[in-house]
């Protein structure tokens, strides 16, 4: 039985396109955007840390991960979802992602900070 798929490849190149272009349902968007790229890049920078990467190094990925934050809040916002959702539960993810993309931008800042 062949099993039908309904969008791009989870995490590949095609997907992240979809993902941050608002094509995806608004849960996916949410979830996955947030939750499930933190698989790749939290092990990534606890090894960066492990290794005494430069600071330049962490800032420069936390720099990212801010900036892909905000497109993530503009997804999330723009998402047309599969299913209906209550307008609270949009409010609510596009502040954990704007949270999310705070939190990031005050660790590269910290880093910055401490290496001056």
């Amino acid at each position: 039985m062949e099993e039908k798929t309904t969008g791009p490849k989870m995490f590949s190149v095609a997907w992240f396109r979809a993902l941050l272009s608002a094509q995806l349902p608004t849960g996916e968007t949410f979830w996955v955007g947030n939750f499930g790229t933190a698989l790749f890049h939290q092990p990534l920078i606890a090894i960066l840390l492990v290794l005494s990467t430069p600071v330049g190094v962490l800032a420069g990925l936390w720099g990212l991960l801010t900036v892909y934050q905000l497109y993530l809040a503009t997804a999330v916002a723009r998402s047309k979802p599969g299913v209906p959702t209550p307008i609270g539960w949009k409010i609510a993810g596009i502040l954990v992602t704007l949270g999310n993309g705070a939190l990031f931008f005050s660790f590269a800042r910290a880093i910055l900070n401490s290496a001056g």
